[in-house]
């Protein structure tokens, strides 16, 4: 297990513990390299999805309801993109972030990634994304990836 924290600002620092006891990874993204490839640390997933529908009230006091199945759900990744400086690599994690959007977007590709949340799989299509340099002094930033999903 790696853990990563500032050894000076700006500069992160990866140590690794022999006796760290493993996590499960509770979401995951289809093509993404992991944190050695990219400089960039995925913190936080939501997941949401509603269904098509449709009531209708009558002027006889009556309430109908039409069921058409399921909308498009969305699911959005985010994360901490961190300097180049790091001293085992020297990768720009925006650009990283970056890269994996140019890559895998529809507009791109046409084609869906895998998403994995809470040991479910599931089609996502990389419809949008947000870079933000949250400290430009230390040249930190942060990400956010949007997805459509298909619910099954």
């Amino acid at each position: 297990m790696a853990y990563i924290f500032p050894s000076k600002v700006g500069q992160p620092a990866v140590i690794t513990d022999v006796h760290a006891q493993p996590i499960t990874f509770l979401f995951g993204l289809g093509g993404w390299p992991g944190f050695s490839a990219t400089n960039c640390v995925l913190q936080g997933v939501t997941a949401s999805s509603r269904g098509n529908y449709q009531f209708l009230h009558t002027i006889g006091n009556f309430t109908y309801v039409y069921v058409f199945g399921e909308l498009m759900g969305d699911y959005t990744i985010t994360g901490v993109a961190l300097s180049g400086d790091c001293p085992s690599n020297h990768i720009n994690g925006i650009g990283s972030a970056i890269a994996y959007y140019n890559t895998y977007a529809i507009s791109t590709t046409g084609t869906p990634v895998i998403a994995n949340f809470m040991g479910l799989g599931f089609l996502a299509f990389l419809v949008g994304a947000a870079f933000a340099m949250t400290n430009p002094k230390t040249t930190l930033g942060q990400f956010q990836l949007s997805f459509k999903i298909i619910s099954n």
